[in-house]
């Protein structure tokens, strides 16, 4: 029924589906890089990264993407 269901409404994209998690994430990450706690940062990051998601620290802020399997 899954199928049908996505057959009739379509299919979310994922990073849709996950993007409120991995901006609670990286939120917490940017307040550990703001107070210099580098090992929490690099935490959320590695955890992120365990998880899928590509982290790059640009000069506008953090981006994300999802990573290929």
């Amino acid at each position: 029924m899954a199928l049908a269901g996505a057959a009739e409404s379509g299919l979310r994209d994922e990073r849709e589906v996950i993007a409120p998690y991995v901006e609670v994430a990286l939120s917490l990450r940017a307040r550990a890089r703001a107070d210099k706690d580098f090992a929490t940062s690099d935490a959320v990051r590695d955890a992120l990264a365990a998880a899928g998601i590509e982290v790059r620290d640009t000069p506008t802020g953090q981006e994300w993407d999802p990573v290929d399997g």
